[in-house]
């Protein structure tokens, strides 16, 4: 179940097929045809990680050669109507283009001289340069926003990964059609989209929502793995161990032994997934609960 669970999940973050998820991940016994995850698994899914953030990252940064050229054909098409509107108007043959051409008709309508200051008050010549200003600044700030999108997107992508990883830690109960458990956890992941976050290295990402930080009762910013349990205690059941009252700095095992506190929360991730490939529910109860005690202030 677990292994079916992790292979949908990883098919769909990476566009893969579940046969490719299987061939990185697993090694098929020859003899026994039994499937166990191989070692360091956790790191090739890391690095896929890695690789799509990479990805994201390249195609965020702005084609400037591309903007330049879409700048100049707006332009260019601003300045060909204008200029065929400014003929009709004034019933003009003539070859002139932009300044010349507004020049042209300055002189064929008036019999006194017009210095260059003149024509830079014309009504016409303010008209062409204020959709010249107007063209330019709609193209930058469309720009803009594709870069802030873009950003928020990578910001989204390391946020969902860590919100699957404390998920995952707290013994969720889901459904066994792995097709209704991948919809609903879909659903769970949207939850987290209406926020904004400020990433931190060590994972307790700081929460925005609106501008300002999300508080706690007591008025004091809420720890990220707080608001992750407090959004999945409103979407799922959890599965109840032995002892779940019980956690310190360190926890019992499935066999009555003690758990060493994980230095890193990638050590962390890394003994939760060996606990949920093992089948043992009891150990990622209690190394989630003495994880969750020893980061408390």
């Amino acid at each position: 179940m677990e292994k079916e669970i992790l292979t949908g999940l990883l098919t769909k973050a990476y566009n893969k097929s579940s046969e490719e998820i299987a061939e990185l991940l697993y090694t098929k016994d020859a003899d026994s045809e039994e499937v166990t995850l191989k070692e360091g698994a956790l790191d090739l899914v890391l690095d896929m990680d890695l690789n799509r953030v990479e990805k994201l990252k390249s195609s965020a940064k702005p084609d400037k050669d591309s903007l330049k050229s879409l700048r100049d054909q707006t332009i260019k098409e601003i300045m060909e109507d204008f200029e065929k509107k400014l003929k009709a108007k004034y019933s003009l043959e003539s070859s002139s283009k932009g300044l010349d051409l507004v020049q042209e008709i300055i002189d064929q309508v008036s019999d006194c001289d017009i210095s260059d200051e003149k024509v830079k008050q014309h009504p016409h010549y303010l008209e062409m340069e204020q959709t010249k200003n107007e063209a330019i600044e709609t193209l930058q700030q469309e720009h803009e926003d594709y870069k802030l999108n873009q950003d928020r997107r990578s910001r989204l992508g390391r946020v969902n990964n860590d919100v699957l990883g404390i998920f995952a830690s707290l013994n969720p109960i889901e459904s066994e059609n792995t097709v209704v458990a991948q919809t609903r956890r879909d659903d769970f992941l949207k939850k987290f989209e209406g926020y904004d976050y400020d990433i931190k290295e060590d994972g307790n990402h700081f929460v925005k929502l609106d501008g300002n930080r999300v508080e706690d009762n007591h008025g004091n910013p809420v720890k990220f793995n707080d608001f992750v349990k407090n959004i999945a205690t409103m979407n799922y059941d959890f599965k109840q161990g032995d002892d779940r009252g019980n956690a310190g700095n360190t926890g019992g095992n499935g066999s009555g032994g003690s758990v060493d506190i994980p230095k890193t929360e990638k050590e962390y991730l890394a003994s939760m997934t060996d606990l949920m490939q093992r089948g043992d529910k009891e150990g990622v109860i209690k190394l989630n609960q003495a994880w969750s005690a020893a980061k408390k202030p």
